[in-house]
């Protein structure tokens, strides 16, 4: 694959310079990173409104908080630690500082994936063979895959759902035979670039159901699912990340498209680039969580479906090989230990079929734990975490019509502090885990296969089908955030204002 090892070379004299400069002023590359503990709704607004500027300030939030009980993550580089200090202290904001040297700990936790820069950027590896214990280039994941269709021909089918800004393929595998009854369950990982655990998990799903095939428990699946899994679905940013331990590339969270120049509040004339992929799906677009602004974090691009990277998803899911058969939906991402079902826009928004998903999430969350005892919270992704639109998951929920629709926050917790730079050692043991919560949703799609074959024609409708929810009208979702609260202290609330409960709180009074 020579264009995506042509193309990795786009960046290097920027990276040229910016190593110059650090060898100019090393203190100010050192990147700090400080948890900042709120302890009112004062405090809330003041760092909310923080997090909205955090590119004037060149602020990285790792972590947001849901809340005023909720403390936030940011990372900051030597020249505008002050500045953030300052502004913590001016304020009676308490805060600590959690990482000293975040370059250091990168160089720790992934010893191999920092051998040398030369080898990140032309890792080309051609061995049968991934090693599951290191963070792998994606060439070698692509390698790999290869050679499990030569090793697994009448099971494994490689595939390529599109291309990316810089002209990489997202490439993928179908592992279940050709068959085109069989339902599907897609996976995916890598969304976010600096999210290095999510591929290399899905990397290790692919593992398991091609080498223990012929396992009773596995076998079951593959004969009523054919598993797509993409490992990484922004090729381009995963490998930007690996080109340098810089935490300002290493982090890297958007894809790697064109820039797009503006005026700061200072009136300097700022160029980035980059989209966040998982807010540029059509569904709710712009409205929570997303920024207007090229240099943020969380840019959701100029219109849904803006990027190569997105629209090849929606492609897939909704071509003729998938659309109609999709019943498991995954995408994996890191970290917080959440497994997050549909809809994150907004609190207290959820599908019409709420109640299998969340059955159906803890069941696997219980699985997950049984393993080594890791503890997942299960809940919609604003509720557990914050609003945010234009998710994948969410978009495949309403738009493609997935039963089973999950994204997964993998290790660690969101109390760790060292966030995103897992230590190599921790990966066998968090794909592991997360491969029998996964197990799990597997089976539940088996099961509604089964019950789908032996449903009277009465009762297949409603064994096939399921009502969506989003907010609009006739949809399954709670306006207010106080129902729940308000149906288990008075549960005759449903019976006795009924007109109110029912346009107020039709998911808690069970009127859909």
């Amino acid at each position: 694959m020579n264009l995506p090892l042509f193309s990795s070379y786009l960046f290097i004299p920027s990276l040229f310079l910016l190593f110059i400069f650090c060898l100019v002023d090393l203190a100010s590359c050192q990147f700090s990173v400080y948890r900042i503990l709120p302890k009112n709704q004062q405090d809330f607004r003041i760092i909310q409104n923080l997090y909205k500027n955090a590119t004037e300030y060149d602020l990285n939030f790792w972590k947001t908080g849901k809340d005023k009980h909720s403390f936030w993550d940011v990372m900051v580089d030597a020249k505008n630690e002050n500045f953030l200090r300052q502004f913590l202290s001016n304020h009676t904001i308490s805060h600590i500082k959690t990482i000293t040297d975040v370059e250091s700990l990168i160089n720790r936790h992934e010893k191999s994936a920092n051998t040398s820069f030369s080898r990140r950027l032309f890792d080309d590896s051609n061995s049968a063979h991934y090693d599951f214990h290191t963070y792998g280039s994606y060439q070698r994941m692509t390698d790999w895959l290869k050679q499990l269709v030569v090793k697994y021909p009448k099971l494994v089918q490689y595939i390529t759902i599109g291309k990316t800004t810089e002209g990489r393929s997202i490439d993928g595998v179908e592992i279940g035979g050709d068959s085109r009854t069989k339902k599907i369950f897609w996976i995916d990982g890598g969304i976010h670039a600096r999210e290095w655990a999510a591929p290399h998990t899905a990397l290790f799903f692919i593992h398991q159901l091609t080498s223990r095939s012929n396992e009773p428990g596995i076998k079951k699946l593959l004969d009523d699912i054919t598993f797509v899994i993409v490992p990484c679905l922004n090729p381009d940013g995963y490998e930007f990340t690996r080109s340098s331990s810089n935490p300002h590339v290493r982090l890297w969270r958007k894809n790697r498209s064109k820039m797009q120049c503006r005026k700061d509040i200072w009136g300097r004339n700022r160029c980035c680039r980059g989209v966040d992929l998982n807010r540029n799906f059509d569904f709710h677009f712009r409205e929570s969580g997303t920024s207007d602004d090229p240099c943020s974090e969380i840019y959701q691009g100029s219109g849904p479906f803006s990027e190569p990277e997105s629209r090849a998803v929606r492609d897939a899911l909704l071509s003729a090989r998938y659309k109609g058969r999709t019943e498991g939906y995954i995408t994996l991402h890191t970290y917080s230990q959440i497994w997050i079902h549909p809809y994150g826009h907004k609190k207290d928004a959820y599908p019409g079929d709420i109640k299998d998903l969340y059955e159906v999430g803890k069941k696997a969350a219980n699985a997950l734990k049984r393993v080594y005892g890791t503890k997942y919270i299960v809940g919609s992704g604003a509720d557990t975490l914050y609003p945010a639109s234009g998710g994948s998951e969410d978009w495949a929920k309403h738009e493609a019509k997935v039963k089973f629709v999950y994204l997964l926050e993998l290790r660690p917790d969101e109390k760790n502090w060292d966030g995103f730079i897992l230590d190599e050692k921790e990966l066998i043991p968090t794909a592991r885990e997360t491969w029998e919560g996964v197990r799990v949703v597997a089976e539940a799609v088996v099961e509604r296969v089964q019950a789908s074959k032996t449903a009277t024609p009465r009762e297949a409708p409603k064994a096939r089908g399921f009502r969506f929810g989003d907010g609009t009208e006739g949809s399954c979702f709670d306006i207010r955030h106080a129902c729940k609260r308000w149906v288990q202290e008075r549960e005759e609330l449903c019976k006795t204002v009924p007109i109110f409960m029912r346009e107020n709180c039709a998911y808690s009074c069970s009127f859909c």
